[in-house]
């Protein structure tokens, strides 16, 4: 491999490590908020049973989109400045 491809690939994965390590600290954080939200300190449940059975699965489902999300709206403005820096 020549230097300059050897040096483009060791950033791409690179940043491909970045963006897993962000998820991972991300979904880290959003479970530990929910868990924090949903339950008190002994480990009972805060809200109704009710509550739970409806808004389970939807809040779950709901913090994972916001944060794929964020991370495709990362990645194209981190392509739209490639772009434009190829581009002068």
């Amino acid at each position: 491999m020549q230097p300059i491809a050897r040096e483009a690939l060791v950033g791409k994965m690179g940043r491909k490590l970045m963006w897993a390590l962000a998820g991972t600290a991300a979904s880290k954080v959003m479970r530990n908020t929910a868990r924090s939200a949903l339950h008190r300190r002994d480990g009972m449940p805060r809200l109704p049973r009710r509550v739970r059975k409806e808004r389970g699965f939807g809040t779950a489902l709901g913090f994972a989109l916001l944060t794929g999300a964020v991370m495709a709206l990362g990645d194209v403005l981190s392509e739209q400045g490639k772009t434009a820096a190829k581009a002068r």
